[in-house]
C-alpha cells in the first residue's frame, strides 16, 4: 500500500483499543492489532472507511495488502511484510534471490489487484466481489468475516486458533526467576554472562491453562517472524547448571574474551559451578534492568534490542553421555592461539537460539482445521508489551 517507505508506520506505534482479557481467555476477534496509520497512510484510511468493521482488527494491518518473503528462495524467512518491504532500502547481501526490485514486488494478490484498479476508493469496491487469492471466497466477505483477502490460506468457514494474551501486568504477576548464565555467541567477541529475571515458560504455559499432555513442544517468534523451535522437555525440565569462566587477561587493543559484571551475584566464583538453577525463560529484565524494546534500525534495518521479553535458553553442552556447560570461546573463523580459549564447534553457542523481541508462541503440534495466529508480524505485541500464546492444549 506504500509509494515510500514509512518508517514510522512500520515500526508500528500502537493504538491500543479495547480491554484485555482475563489471563487463560482466548481473545476474540482481534488477533493482531493496528498500527497508528490512518493519520498518514491514505491506503490503509480508505481500507477501514471502506469496510468500517475492520478497523482494530486483524486485517487493519499492512498483511492486508502486502506479501513477505517468496518461498524457495533467499527471502524465504523474511516471514514479515515489514522485514520485506525493508530490503527494499536496506538490501541484504547474503541474499541473491527473491529479492523485491520494487514496491509492487511486495504487494500480495488483493494488494496488486487494489493498486490494478486506481489505488482509490473506488478500486476497493470494484474488487469487493473478486476473489484475489483464489480460495473460493469473494475479498467483501472475507473481509466482513476476518479474514484475509490476499492469503489463500485464510478463508471464512476455518476457525482461528485458541489464543491466550499476556499483558506486561500478567506477565509480572506469575512467579519470578533469575538466573546467571552464559550467552555464548558463534560469531561475535565477546561472550556474555548476564542475570536475566523473567518467567519460566513452563509457568507461562501453566498459568495460561495450556493442557501440555497435548503439546510436543514450542515454536517461539521474534516480531518479524524469525522462529525457533524447542522440545517439550526444555520447556519441563531444568538445564545443567553453569559454570564462570572469568577469561584470559584482556588483549593489548583492551578487548576481552568475555564479559561479565563488575560486581558478581553471590557465589559465583571463577571456575565453579554458578548455584543457579536454569531455566528455558522469558526474561524481562537484565542485570536488573527492563529490555529495551526490539525495533529496526531507521539507518540499516536490523534488528535491535532485547525486549520487552527476550526468550532464553541456557547452555546445554553434551559432554560424553551428560550435558555439561560449556565455556566461553572465541569467534567462528578467529585465529588459534591453543590456549584454551580457541573456538569450538561442539559447544553450544546458545546465544543463537534465544530469540530477541519474543511476541508469540506456538504450542506445537498446531491443531488441524484452524488458522494460526498472525504471528508473521509481531511488532503490534512488542509496543503493546503483550505475548501470544497459541495452539495445541488450548481451550477454544
Amino acid at each position: 500500500m506504500h509509494d515510500r517507505f514509512i518508517m514510522g508506520a512500520l515500526t508500528l506505534a500502537l493504538a491500543i483499543s479495547g480491554c484485555r482479557p482475563p489471563v487463560g481467555q482466548p481473545r476474540a476477534g482481534v488477533q493482531s492489532r493496528a498500527y497508528a496509520g490512518h493519520e498518514n497512510d491514505r491506503d490503509v484510511g480508505r481500507f477501514v472507511s471502506q469496510y468500517p468493521e475492520a478497523a482494530g482488527t486483524r486485517l487493519d494491518d499492512c498483511q492486508t495488502c502486502h506479501r513477505g518473503g517468496v518461498a524457495q528462495t533467499d527471502t524465504e524467512r523474511e516471514y514479515s511484510p515489514c522485514g520485506y518491504c525493508h530490503l527494499l532500502e536496506f538490501p541484504k547481501p547474503k541474499y541473491a534471490t527473491g529479492v523485491p526490485s520494487g514496491y509492487e514486488d511486495t504487494l500480495n494478490a488483493y494488494g496488486l489487484a487494489y493498486k490494478e484498479n486506481g489505488r482509490n476508493a473506488g478500486a476497493l469496491r470494484r474488487i469487493a466481489d473478486h476473489d484475489s487469492d483464489g480460495d473460493g471466497f469473494p475479498n467483501a466477505v472475507e473481509i466482513l468475516q476476518g479474514r484475509r483477502p490476499g492469503d489463500a490460506a485464510s478463508r471464512p468457514g476455518q476457525p482461528l486458533a485458541p489464543a491466550v494474551t499476556y499483558g506486561w501486568e500478567d506477565i509480572r504477576s506469575l512467579p519470578s526467576h533469575t538466573q546467571f548464565l552464559l550467552l555464548n555467541r558463534t560469531t561475535e567477541d565477546p561472550d556474555l554472562y548476564l542475570g536475566y529475571t523473567g518467567v519460566r515458560v513452563r509457568d507461562l504455559l501453566e498459568g495460561a491453562g495450556v493442557d501440555l499432555g497435548q503439546a510436543t513442544g514450542i515454536t517461539v517468534f521474534a516480531p518479524d517472524g524469525f522462529s525457533i523451535d524447542y522440545a517439550l522437555g526444555e520447556v519441563l525440565e531444568p538445564f545443567p547448571k553453569g559454570r564462570f569462566y572469568a577469561g584470559p587477561v584482556p588483549a593489548a587493543d583492551g578487548r576481552r574474551l568475555v564479559l561479565h559484571p563488575g560486581t558478581l551475584p553471590p557465589g559465583v566464583e571463577d571456575g565453579r559451578e554458578i548455584p543457579d538453577t536454569l531455566w528455558l525463560l522469558l526474561a524481562y529484565e537484565q542485570d536488573g534492568a527492563p529490555l529495551r524494546a526490539a525495533r529496526y534500525e531507521a539507518d540499516g534495518g536490523r534488528l535491535s534490542g532485547d525486549g520487552p521479553y527476550r526468550l532464553v535458553k541456557p547452555q546445554a553442552h553434551l559432554l560424553g553421555d551428560a550435558l555439561r556447560p560449556g565455556r566461553p570461546d572465541r569467534a567462528a573463523g578467529s585465529e588459534r592461539r591453543g590456549d584454551g580459549w580457541d573456538f569450538g564447534a561442539d559447544i553450544d553457542h546458545n546465544a543463537g537460539n534465544c530469540v530477541r523481541g519474543a511476541s508469540a508462541i506456538r504450542i506445537n503440534p498446531m491443531p488441524e482445521g484452524f488458522e494460526e495466529y498472525d504471528w508473521k508480524n509481531g511488532w503490534p505485541l512488542v509496543d503493546a508489551r503483550e505475548i501470544v500464546l497459541f495452539g495445541a492444549g488450548i481451550a477454544p
